[in-house]
């Protein structure tokens, strides 16, 4: 699974609480384990109007949610497992360890030999390089639709891999053309060879654009994902109602207790939470708008918890008709003055948010720089208008216009059917509307914003979205690197990309890693590549019947476990 990945902003479900001071079992509290009841169904409410339209693990851009994510996760294992902790549980990882040289140019990575697919063969190295093959196959340009690999140039994958060899059936090595920070590279390229079931998927051993368009036009075809190593298989998926799995019984790591596990589509927050009233989901969240009202739950326990993401509001520098003022700096500064944040937090998300100040999540702040705990550009309206005048901008008839004769006026899309977005982009329309810069809100459904993002010409800015790490290093090769995967929306600089670059490098201690890491990030965060906006806390509501999902989830990773939940 490639784990870095779009979600809808405030309403992930069961991220984490990380409980301490206790004995565990299998990830649960000792004294809790004592009372599992195996069987039953747990229904978890995805975000309003969120389809999952991919089960394959390796994604394009248009499909790289983190929803579909959380599909192919249930029935394929990723590499190796992240803890809340930042660190590797190789205890449930296919991988037993991963080596690397001085010099980080090789990586070696044994996998432990208890791991088969579920037509009894083995989980091997020869999956792995399968894997390879098709990653560096799919990041090509000129790969067939729907790819290329929404992965590209993120963790140095394909670029910066002289070659893959597989030692032995267990045992592979990833040879690097040059140097790199070793940890980046074992979270950030590692992360990205998820075994794949060669002998069942390989149709084109010759022809990997035959495979790769083999491959996606089976991505949303439930039965096609036969073969698994994960702990649950899909056994149907409608859309716009639910995704359906069962245990997979060969599993060879902690089997789940349910008999069943659901993802439910929800047509709005209200239903969502209508739904929650009525035990027809067990697991969903509590819309901020609604956190008022969070005592008539009676039947839910609510706990507030942060992941690892960005909010941000996205500018589209390829857009034909706004492209070329959105690469001026000082409207992006304008556009950020407006974002009145403290606003957001305090009437929006009824203080449970911590303000977005670049690229690096303020919350948890393992990774954050001491110069970015306060934005740079606070709320200001007056300095706002005042710098776009500075720069050659004037009002006419409320809107901002230059010498050109182009207006500051865009289409801001967002994702429908929640509320709380709503609310904060109408705000954000009446504040800049105040620097005279005017625009038009549509909502869409999330997935028709994920197949905007290669059609340049279909959107100009889309607001209430996050950036997911997904357990990553959180450097921004990806995301903001000149051509990266990820940077579907034309962003170049290229003091960026050498400031990007120096996070990708070995360094001689943890202090300059994190220094080079911090150069970055200020950059970025002066550059306003995106608008970085308030990231919310998630109100998750988890019935009193279901448990293990608190001590089981995962706030760095963004992933859910449902193995580990049951219900009485």
């Amino acid at each position: 699974m490639h784990r870095r990945s779009l979600r809808i902003l405030a309403s992930s479900v069961a991220t984490a609480v990380i409980m301490t001071g206790a004995t565990y079992f299998d990830g649960i509290p000792q004294a809790a384990a004592l009372a599992i009841h195996r069987g039953g169904t747990i229904v978890d409410a995805l975000p309003p109007q969120v389809d999952i339209n991919w089960y394959l693990p390796l994604r394009p851009n248009a499909y790289n949610s983190l929803y579909d994510a959380w599909a192919s996760g249930l029935m394929y294992k990723g590499l190796y497992h992240i803890d809340p902790n930042v660190q590797i549980n190789y205890s449930r990882s296919i991988a037993s360890s991963i080596k690397w040289n001085s010099a980080g140019t090789v990586f070696t990575v044994d996998l432990n030999p208890k791991w088969h697919w579920s037509n009894g063969q083995p989980v091997t190295a020869s999956d792995v390089q399968f894997t390879w093959n098709l990653i560096n196959a799919a990041s090509a340009n000129n790969a067939p639709a729907p790819w290329p690999y929404a992965g590209a140039d993120s963790g140095g994958i394909p670029n910066d891999v002289k070659a893959f060899k597989v030692v032995n059936p267990h045992e592979f090595q990833v040879m690097l053309n040059q140097s790199v920070n070793q940890i980046w590279f074992e979270y950030n390229g590692l992360g990205d060879f998820i075994p794949l079931p060669e002998k069942a998927w390989d149709k084109y051993p010759t022809n990997m654009d035959k495979e790769l368009t083999y491959l996606a036009n089976n991505g949303n075809n439930p039965s096609f994902f036969s073969v698994i190593d994960g702990p649950f298989k899909m056994v149907s998926a409608v859309q716009n109602v639910a995704w359906r799995f069962s245990p997979n019984p060969a599993y060879d790591g902690h089997k789940p207790y349910l008999s069943s596990f659901v993802l439910a589509y929800e047509t709005s927050d209200t239903a969502e939470v209508s739904a929650l009233k009525t035990g027809v989901v067990q697991v969903g969240y509590l819309p901020a708008y609604m956190y008022g009202s969070r005592s008539q739950l009676t039947g839910d326990r609510l706990f507030p918890s942060y992941t690892f993401s960005m909010p941000v509001t996205r500018f589209n520098f390829k857009s034909p008709t706004m492209g070329s003022i959105f690469k001026q700096l000082p409207v992006r500064q304008a556009l950020m003055m407006g974002v009145d944040q403290e606003s957001i937090i305090k009437d929006l998300y009824n203080g449970l948010a911590v303000p977005g100040t670049g690229p690096i999540p303020s919350h948890p702040d393992t990774f954050l720089s001491p110069k970015l705990h306060k934005p740079l550009y606070p709320f200001d309206i007056a300095a706002g208008k005042a710098l776009l005048e500075k720069n050659g901008w004037h009002e006419v008839g409320g809107v901002m216009q230059n010498a050109k004769g182009q207006q500051l006026s865009f289409e801001v899309q967002y994702p429908s059917g929640n509320t709380t977005t709503s609310a904060e982009v109408q705000l954000l329309q009446q504040d800049w509307l105040q620097e005279g810069i005017k625009v038009t809100l549509l909502p869409l459904p999330f997935a028709t914003l994920l197949h905007y993002h290669h059609e340049p010409s279909k959107w100009q800015v889309q607001a209430g979205i996050a950036w997911s790490y997904g357990g990553t290093y959180p450097t921004g090769g990806g995301i903001y690197g000149t051509g990266g995967g990820y940077n579907f929306f034309g962003y170049s600089n290229s003091t960026m990309d050498k400031l990007i670059k120096a996070t990708h490098e070995p360094h001689p201690t943890a202090a300059d890693a994190q220094a080079a890491l911090n150069a970055y990030s200020l950059f970025a965060a002066q550059q306003l590549p995106n608008l970085y906006m308030p990231l919310p806390a998630s109100l998750n509501e988890v019935s009193l019947t279901v448990h293990g999902v608190e001590s089981s989830s995962n706030p760095f990773t963004n992933s859910i476990s449902p193995q580990y939940w049951w219900t009485n």
